[in-house]
């Protein structure tokens, strides 16, 4: 429910704000390797565990058709696109950097 409601908070402001030329678009990555997902392969001592994090990367990229997971600059990378002049006339939307995860 809470990804719902940032799409239709994005598409709301974005349909309230475009008259005074503010763009409004939202960013739903997928997967990304950060500090977020590494419950994965950290004990509770707080040890790595080298073989469940290579596990947890490979489980992830093969849900992906690139047959990879995403990096935090992935991430910035889209950020970097909507906060440019090449966003100009995008507004309204959520870009999804996830691989294809949601297509396979």
């Amino acid at each position: 429910m809470t990804k719902a409601a940032v799409i239709q908070l994005t598409r709301t402001a974005a349909a309230e704000l475009g008259p005074q030329g503010v763009r409004v678009n939202a960013v739903s990555p997928g997967w990304i390797l950060t500090p977020m997902v590494a419950h994965y392969w950290t004990g509770p001592d707080g040890a790595e565990d080298p073989a469940a994090k290579a596990a947890a990367v490979a489980r992830n990229a093969d849900r992906s058709p690139l047959g990879i997971v995403g990096e935090p600059s992935d991430v910035s990378l889209c950020m970097l696109y909507l906060a440019s002049p090449a966003a100009r006339f995008m507004t309204g939307q959520v870009l999804r950097p996830n691989g294809g995860v949601v297509m396979a």
